[in-house]
C-alpha cells in the first residue's frame, strides 16, 4: 500500500498496482473511443446523419456535465471518510479538496484521469456489444454515449486546469470561451459554504440546476429517507473555520438557496 498524507492530515491510500490498473484503463478507454468514433464516421452518410451526430455530441457533453455535478454533490454531501467502501477512496478526496484546492494540480495525468476512464468502460462496452441499428436514431444514441464518456474522461483534467496557476494557452482560451470549466466559474463552488455549482465538466448546467433547486431537492429527499447520511463532515469543516456552524433545521425541511452569484 502507498500512503500519502494530505494537507488536512488525512491519509490517502493507494494500493501498489493501482497505477498500472489506471494506465490500463486509460489505454483501453482510448482504444474503445477510437473504435466507436470510427464506426460512427463509417455509418454517417449524409447531412441528416451528421446533424444527429452533432446533436448527440452536444447532449453527451451536457450529460457528462450533469453526472459530474451529481457525483460531486454526493461526494461533498453524503457520508464521511469512515463510510464503508467509498469513504477513503471516494469521499475523503472530495472533502480534502475544499481544504487543499491545489492538491489536484499535483496529480499527474494517470492519477488525474485513470478512474474516470475505468468508470466509463462498462458503458462503452455495452454500446460496442449492442451497437444500435444504422440510421439517424442509432447514430444519435451511439454518439451521445461516446461523447458523454469522452467528456467524463476530460472532467478531472478540466477541473485540474481550473485550479492550475498557469494552464496552457490553448486551455485558457477554451476557458474564456466557456467551452470547458473556467477558474472564475468554478470559484463560485469554492465559496463558503461550498453548496452550489457542483458541475465541473463545463459548468453550463450549474445555473439551471441552481434555479431549479435540484441539489436542495436531493438533500431534502435524503433527509427524509436517510438523514444520518447528510453532512457528516460539516462539523469538522466548521472546526477548521472553513464553513459556519450549522443552525438546527426542522426535520424534513428543504432549505431555500439565497440569490448569491449566478455566474462568474
Amino acid at each position: 500500500m502507498i500512503r500519502r498524507t494530505m494537507l488536512s492530515g488525512k491519509v490517502l491510500t493507494r494500493w501498489r498496482g493501482q497505477r498500472l490498473f489506471e494506465l490500463a484503463g486509460i489505454l483501453a478507454f482510448g482504444g474503445a473511443i477510437a473504435t466507436l468514433v470510427g464506426r460512427v464516421v463509417r455509418e454517417a452518410d449524409d447531412a441528416a446523419d451528421w446533424f444527429w451526430v452533432t446533436a448527440g455530441s452536444v447532449l453527451g457533453y451536457l450529460l457528462a456535465d450533469f453526472m459530474s455535478g451529481f457525483v460531486h454533490w454526493a461526494g461533498d454531501t453524503l457520508g464521511d471518510e469512515n463510510t464503508p467502501i467509498m469513504g477513503k477512496t471516494f469521499i475523503g478526496p472530495f472533502r480534502d479538496h475544499h481544504i487543499d484546492p491545489k492538491g489536484i494540480t499535483r496529480h499527474d495525468f494517470i492519477e488525474t484521469n485513470g478512474n474516470n476512464c475505468i468508470a466509463s468502460l462498462p458503458f462503452l462496452a455495452l454500446v460496442w456489444l449492442f451497437f444500435p441499428a444504422p440510421g439517424s436514431a442509432g447514430l444519435f444514441a451511439i454518439t451521445m454515449v461516446t461523447s458523454g464518456a469522452l467528456f467524463t474522461f476530460g472532467t478531472n483534467q478540466f477541473h485540474k486546469w481550473a485550479h492550475a496557476d498557469a494552464a496552457p494557452r490553448a486551455v485558457r482560451a477554451l476557458q474564456r470561451w466557456g467551452l470547458i470549466l473556467a477558474p472564475s466559474h468554478h470559484g463560485v463552488h469554492h465559496t463558503v459554504p461550498y453548496d452550489r455549482y457542483y458541475c465541473i465538466t463545463v459548468g453550463w448546467l450549474n445555473e439551471p440546476l441552481r434555479r431549479l433547486r435540484f441539489f436542495e431537492a436531493m438533500e431534502w429527499l435524503v433527509r427524509v429517507m436517510k438523514p444520518d447520511l447528510l453532512h457528516r463532515e460539516r462539523k469538522k469543516l466548521a472546526a477548521l473555520g472553513l464553513v459556519p456552524a450549522d443552525e438546527p433545521e426542522a426535520p424534513g425541511a428543504m432549505p431555500l438557496p439565497d440569490d448569491g452569484p449566478s455566474s462568474r
